[in-house]
C-alpha cells in the first residue's frame, strides 16, 4: 500500500471509532432518559469523541505528510 492508501485506511478506522463511540453515548443517554434526539444541547456528551477524532486525524496527516 502507498501512503495515501494507508492514510485512507486509518481515516476509515477513525470514522468507525467515532460512529461506535457516538452509538455508545446515545445508548447511555437513552437508557438514562436524557437523549434529545440529536446532538443539539448535548454537545458536551460527545465532545471527547470529536476532540479525539481531531487529534487522530492530525496525527495521520503528520504521519503521512498530508495537507491540513
Amino acid at each position: 500500500m502507498n501512503n495515501m492508501e494507508l492514510a485512507e485506511k486509518e481515516y476509515r478506522e477513525v470514522t468507525e471509532w467515532v460512529l461506535s463511540e457516538e452509538e455508545k453515548v446515545m445508548h447511555r443517554l437513552k437508557s438514562e432518559n436524557k437523549y434529545l434526539g440529536g446532538l443539539d444541547g448535548q454537545e458536551e456528551e460527545f465532545a471527547y469523541i470529536y476532540a479525539e477524532r481531531n487529534k487522530r486525524i492530525k496525527e495521520i496527516r503528520e504521519k503521512y505528510g498530508l495537507c491540513s
